[in-house]
């Protein structure tokens, strides 16, 4: 099997119709090795051919004292083939509890994301053996089918998308590309070690296997695609069995949801959380939310945590959020209507804005509060005075919310409660100015 700039021509092509579109440019993630020198010296000669434009990018991690020279390698590569070359610094130190390898990637990608824009692609040298290797370390952490799925040829990256042109290309037709080419790249020492998952599985692993099955990197390939088109039809599945579950707040009806299986409802609640942009919870936790929180008592308010999300319930509905951070409900904030606020311990945003006829009158010192307990109002067009726990529960605010409410007071007395009234005397009415509020909880 070889590889040739034709093959890269026809792969470009063929991204270009999934995406319906012709690329404004594509970026190349140039790190001076040799998988990547490979792309950017074949995207060169297709430049001419397709009459394309095409950039480099070089991410400089700092993390090893030799980076810099790569960096200077890439700009010799890059100015040799008029290709115009972009070098990102990154931090991309672990921290505590990250692995190594996870925080370099994510730092990595992260700063390809903050180049392209819309309509671009970024192209990476992942090939063959890369993503054999990545279905081998899936399925030694458990994954499912979108794990074993590996990389994805085509996916979003920031504003523009993300493309792999040589997963389907054997990394023995690279090195002959490379030879013939008579290209030279840099290596990166790190990539010998074996503390590294990777490197173990690449250098001693994967080869022990090859030796006694050759096609292993074809077949493992194979498997991916059907674990890919699996993973497709369970996304479908969870879309359908979702579609009158979901409102457009994006809570989760429990009620339609537990007369599916328990295999859907899984697949559901994997397909809502991702949908959420939820980092997807373990078998473990996944089998908590079902018991916890969907088949619990309707009176309940169960809460499931892991890694930086939160599945809450209220009611019938299942809510999908980021960990609640401490608020103190004495604070008192000053506050000047008609501007947007961030509101403190990541309670949300008030925006205001200057009406005429209706809204909230503010006149005199303004100021914005929390509950703490036994607050009354009497709501605009309502009789008597209610107390604000009263009129939550009656609008249906999930009680994590409550204490989170902006409470707007004039001087010393109830204004308004953001999101849900303005109370009496001070709606706006004729010509008078008020303020329409509008909170939007993080």
């Amino acid at each position: 099997m070889s590889f040739s700039s034709q093959q890269l021509h026809e792969a470009l092509r063929s991204c270009s119709l999934r995406l319906s579109l012709q690329p404004t440019c594509y970026w190349v993630a140039f790190s001076g090795g040799m998988d990547s020198h490979v792309l950017l010296h074949a995207m060169a000669q297709c430049r001419a051919e397709m009459n394309i434009q095409v950039k480099a990018v070089y991410v400089e991690h700092g993390l090893q004292s030799d980076s810099h020279l790569w960096a200077e390698h890439c700009e010799t590569v890059c100015q040799a083939y008029d290709i115009p070359l972009t070098i990102l610094h990154v931090d991309a130190v672990a921290k505590k509890g990250e692995s190594p390898e996870a925080a370099a990637r994510k730092a990595r990608y992260d700063a390809l994301a903050s180049v392209v824009s819309e309509n671009d692609v970024m192209l990476t040298a992942q090939h063959e053996r890369d993503q054999s290797e990545t279905v081998f370390l899936q399925l030694l952490r458990g994954a499912g089918t979108r794990g074993l799925s590996a990389m994805p040829a085509l996916t979003r990256l920031g504003k523009g998308h993300l493309y792999r042109p040589l997963l389907n290309v054997a990394y023995s037709a690279l090195q002959d590309y490379a030879q013939q080419q008579a290209l030279q790249w840099v290596d990166d020492p790190t990539n010998q070690q074996r503390r590294f998952d990777r490197n173990l599985l690449r250098h001693d692993v994967m080869p022990l296997l090859r030796k006694r099955w050759p096609s292993l990197d074809t077949t493992v390939l194979r498997v991916a695609s059907q674990q890919a088109e699996a993973q497709q039809l369970l996304a479908e599945l969870a879309e359908h069995d979702s579609e009158a579950l979901i409102d457009e707040s994006g809570t989760l009806a429990i009620l339609g949801l537990i007369e599916l299986s328990a295999i859907r409802q899984r697949n559901v609640l994997r397909y809502w959380l991702e949908n959420r942009d939820m980092r997807p919870p373990s078998a473990k936790k996944l089998a908590q939310i079902q018991h916890d929180a969907v088949n619990a008592a309707k009176d309940r308010r169960p809460c499931v945590s892991w890694s930086g999300c939160e599945v809450r319930r209220y009611r019938d509905r299942l809510y999908a959020m980021n960990p609640l951070k401490d608020l103190d409900n004495h604070l008192s904030i000053d506050w000047q209507p008609g501007k947007t606020l961030v509101l403190p311990a990541s309670s949300g945003t008030l925006l205001s804005r200057p009406v005429t006829g209706h809204g909230v009158i503010i006149q005199g010192q303004s100021t914005l509060k929390y509950r703490r307990g036994g607050e009354r109002c009497q709501p605009a067009g309502k009789m008597g005075h209610t107390s604000l726990k009263k009129l939550f529960q009656e609008a249906g605010i999930p009680p994590w919310q409550r204490n989170r409410t902006p409470l707007v007071y004039v001087g010393d007395e109830l204004a308004a409660v953001a999101g849900l009234c303005i109370c009496e005397p001070f709606v706006a009415s004729g010509e008078m100015t008020g303020f329409e509020l509008e909170w939007q909880p993080a």
